[in-house]
């Protein structure tokens, strides 16, 4: 028998597993007459945390909070960290309404929840959590002015994240490098480039070392910038030029890094340093991705180089990587535009085995090729294929078949 929560924590700790054997010790001993304390309660939840259980694990802390059982912020914290992470908000957000009238909540229950309601989209529930917290003498710190400028940045509310950026410094709160990057991020993300370049600036003015993300961010809208080939080319020095800064920094690029970089090359028709960028990512230890993958086809189905864009395709096997509907529909376009309609409909025919769609221009462009080369019996057969998958031919589509059929 227990007769004291000494000799219970003990147990516990000794237990650990398995976790509804330690929920029935635990309750087998308020039967008994133990009286819990905060330590009892935190291992008995760290254990069922650790096991995903969630909803005991809610249940359990309300019903110590019913019992007027001391329980402490960390424990809270705890639980309702694992509940948002779970994207359980609704459990989350009842057992934080309970716990206000029992539990002397800190800055980090508040963010906790600040953040569960941005992720959820709920910008006003976090606002009102932010006052609930200035009225109960806390003060907010950066993460959570963090959270909510990332929040309103997600739901297009760029005028109220930079009050907020400049609220930070009125009350004394220095913005760190992830509150300038989300900002920065959703910026670009809005359009406003030049507001986010000047952002990116004045971080740097200010002593703030952009990290990862940041550089990330800024080399993306470098490329998405360049609209001519001279433009395109300057900015693939640009970006170089950001990855030297990162190493000489000491942070070390990723594969969204290279990704990004060979995209600004490819861009520049840069096609040899885009490869040697690509070699030199494999060397890193770093393993291309499907979207790696897809910025060297395009760029190489552009340039009409369909041999290399083919070899390419088929390496993508080697390193079980599946090609996506885009790299598909890319290689469409690209055999259209080669005059090659025998290896535009065989991919066309292979996307359907693997169970992609093509797009629309991609039915177009091998419809209209197989035309032109008389073969109007597949354009008619790949015409009902289209029209099964959903698209509606225009009418200058049956117009070209119609003729193709005339004209044999």
């Amino acid at each position: 028998m227990l007769q004291t929560p000494q000799a219970l924590t003990l147990i516990l700790k000794m237990l650990k597993n398995p976790p509804l054997k330690a929920l029935s010790l635990f309750e087998s001993s308020i039967l008994q007459g133990v009286q819990h304390t905060p330590d009892t309660i935190a291992i008995t939840l760290d254990i069922l945390l650790s096991s995903n259980m969630l909803f005991h694990s809610q249940s359990l802390l309300l019903q110590m909070l019913d019992r007027n059982l001391l329980v402490g912020p960390h424990t809270l914290n705890n639980v309702l960290g694992f509940l948002i992470k779970s994207d359980s908000f609704e459990k989350a957000w009842i057992l934080f309404t309970e716990s206000k009238k029992r539990v002397k909540l800190d800055v980090y229950s508040f963010g906790i929840m600040i953040k569960g309601c941005c992720d959820a989209g709920d910008l006003s529930k976090s606002f009102e959590l932010l006052g609930q917290l200035e009225e109960l003498d806390l003060s907010p710190n950066v993460v959570i002015y963090t959270t909510l400028i990332d929040g309103c940045c997600k739901n297009g509310d760029f005028e109220q994240a930079k009050m907020l950026f400049d609220k930070m410094g009125e009350i004394g709160l220095v913005p760190n490098e992830y509150t300038y990057t989300v900002l920065i991020n959703g910026l670009f993300k809005k359009g406003l480039k030049k507001d986010g370049f000047e952002l990116y600036q004045k971080m740097q003015l200010n002593g703030v070392i952009p990290n990862l993300y940041t550089y990330n961010s800024v080399m993306k809208e470098y490329c998405n910038e360049g609209k001519v080939r001279f433009a395109r080319a300057r900015d693939a020095a640009v970006v170089a030029g950001l990855v030297k800064e990162m190493e000489e920094r000491g942070i070390k690029p990723s594969k969204v890094t290279y990704t990004i970089v060979i995209d600004a090359f490819m861009k520049s028709e840069n096609t040899e340093r885009a490869f040697e960028l690509y070699q030199f990512m494999q060397k890193a230890g770093l393993v291309p991705d499907v979207y790696t993958c897809g910025v060297l086809i395009h760029g190489l189905c552009t340039k009409g180089n369909m041999k290399e864009a083919r070899k390419l395709f088929e390496s993508m096997e080697e390193m079980q990587l599946k090609p996506n509907d885009v790299i598909y529909n890319t290689m469409i376009h690209g055999y259209c535009k080669e005059g090659s309609s025998y290896r535009a409909l065989r991919m066309v025919r292979e996307m359907g085995e693997k169970g992609l769609v093509p797009n629309v221009a991609s039915y177009s462009s091998t419809i209209g090729l197989l035309c032109k080369d008389g073969k109007w019996q597949e354009a008619e057969a790949l015409l009902n294929e289209m029209i099964e998958s959903g698209f509606e031919p225009t009418v200058s589509l049956y117009n070209i078949i119609s003729e193709a059929k005339h004209e044999t």
